[in-house]
């Protein structure tokens, strides 16, 4: 892929990406409004935590076993004899998953919540019954991704999440007051199942399904298998700092999931557009540099990408800090949400929020490492940041409630990302660090100087209505980011001087 195309790739991607995560935040609106924040929100998110979270774990260790290893074979004769067996393998997997996992689904509660009890623990059981099913169409999904990207289509898998949240809304809006949290439940389970059959289609035209015969014997089988394992491993370990907080969470007063849940998903935002986006690109790339032994490039795209990411992220960072309540107030204060669960739930997204620069470069070096085709190294660093996150949610519970589960999250992620950039160099060699790090103080002191001057439009942004809110909020954000950019072009960060050179080339040529 050139880098003409790689950049127009990245841009429909994050278009489609930013579009999806619209129509995310609309569903979590629609959830606030209609359920609150109660003990009933807060058994749904925990038991809907569990197939995403196993979902997470396996999209990205299928993603990232299976891309490198088809990418050698899916333009050659036995291409779609592969793909479907791997199709066809990791859907029996997942089907004897999902069935232990709805057997057990008492046990696996118990150990997921394991502060509840009574009807509450009753009614998480059987939510977890309904939605955990999802798992396998969750992970052929995933696996239906990999095989788009490979085949260099990017659009269809960033549009997955369209009918799911457009079935979660739609059901919460005209039967979830009727039929009450179970409605959304099912429409939940409905919509795991669509992120699956949206991408079928898609996957069919290049003949994958209509293979003559199936390579069950193949040897990139075991390959994929031999990959798969340590990134199963250290992907479900990421994920499991997710469900730590859920863990901690269930011991604390009610509501407490709650609230991390509606900050996360705020938090999620920009490492669901933009990190997601760029890596989407990026990975392939790294893959392809890689295998054709072209290590100067290699580590070119791995600085340059790392630039890009602390140059986007941590503005956005400092900005949603000092802005939290306002973005909770706009997207969430509604009908059964009211000011103060606004207030808490931006109490949670300020801790979360620290961790979003540390977060995207560890994704980074994850693909960084998995290009070099080492999937033990990232299994590593993601047990090391889980154990981290553990002690800190135990060390900072007490005296920061769920702020502190949020922020001991953020800094197991910061210590994660240092080793992981240690770890990189001793692996491939000097990738430019010393210019990663003249990018992060200068992008650090740009977005410090931004979160000041956003901070004195708080008053601003109080009161008025949802579009009155709307529209003060989009000011203070685009002041916000000409305020960051311009310092970031007296600064001379080298990654705002290659996309603006890019940009200029592209209107010369209008």
């Amino acid at each position: 892929m050139t880098g003409r195309s790689m950049i127009k790739s990245a841009g429909i991607v994050t278009v489609l990406l930013f579009l999806s995560r619209l129509f995310g935040f609309a569903r979590e609106a629609a959830i606030a409004a209609r359920y609150g924040t109660s003990w009933l929100t807060d058994t749904y998110f925990a038991a809907a935590s569990v197939p995403s979270i196993l979902f997470l774990a396996f999209n990205d260790a299928i993603k990232t076993a299976f891309i490198p290893v088809y990418g050698d074979y899916h333009d050659k004769e036995e291409g779609n004899s592969l793909a479907l067996a791997v199709f066809l393998l990791l859907g029996g997997i997942l089907l004897a998953a999902s069935i232990l996992l709805v057997i057990f689904a008492p046990q696996v509660m118990r150990l997921v919540v394991p502060g509840y009890s009574g009807t509450q623990y009753d009614l998480s059981v059987t939510m977890a019954r309904i939605m955990l099913p999802g798992l396998l169409f969750l992970g052929l999904a995933g696996l239906c991704s990999g095989v788009l990207h490979i085949k260099k289509n990017f659009i269809i898998p960033s549009l997955t999440a369209f009918p799911n949240n457009l079935v979660i809304i739609a059901t919460v809006l005209l039967v979830g007051k009727r039929f009450g949290i179970m409605a959304l439940v099912w429409a939940t389970a409905v919509g795991f199942a669509l992120q699956f059959l949206i991408q079928v289609p898609a996957v069919a035209r290049h003949g994958i399904f209509a293979a003559q015969s199936v390579a069950w014997h193949h040897p990139a089988i075991k390959r994929m298998v031999i990959l798969l394992l340590p990134v199963l491993i250290g992907s479900a370990t990421v994920e499991l700092k997710t469900l730590t907080d859920k863990i901690f969470g269930s011991f604390l007063t009610e509501q407490s999931i709650s609230y991390l849940n509606y900050a996360a998903k705020i938090y999620s935002l920009p490492g669901g557009i933009l990190v997601l986006a760029l890596l989407t690109v990026l990975y392939p790339t790294m893959v392809e540099l890689y295998y054709q032994r072209k290590m100067q490039e290699f580590k070119e795209t791995v600085c340059q990408g790392t630039g890009l990411m602390i140059m986007l992220m941590f503005p956005i960072m400092v900005g949603m800090m000092v802005l939290s309540t306002p973005i909770v107030r706009l997207i969430y204060e509604r009908a059964a949400f009211d000011a103060q669960a606004t207030r808490n739930t931006a109490y949670a997204l300020i801790f979360y929020s620290l961790g979003l620069l540390p977060s995207g470069v560890m994704l980074l070096f994850n693909r960084a490492f998995y290009s070099t085709k080492d999937t033990k190294t990232p299994m590593y660093f993601s047990f090391l940041t889980t154990l981290l996150n553990v002690f800190l949610n135990w060390l900072l519970m007490k005296p920061l409630a769920y702020g502190g589960l949020a922020l001991g999250t953020s800094l197991s992620l910061y210590i994660g990302a240092v080793a992981m950039a240690a770890a990189l160099h001793r692996k491939v060699g000097s990738f430019g660090v010393s210019r990663i790090l003249d990018t992060l103080w200068k992008a650090g002191l740009a977005s410090l100087l931004m979160g000041a001057a956003v901070w004195f439009t708080l008053p601003f942004l109080a009161g008025g209505g949802f579009l009155l809110q709307a529209v003060r909020l989009g000011m203070v954000i685009v002041l916000g980011a000409l305020v960051y950019f311009l310092l970031a072009y007296f600064l001379k960060i080298r990654e705002l001087d290659v996309a603006l050179s890019m940009l200029k080339r592209r209107l010369g040529r209008g």
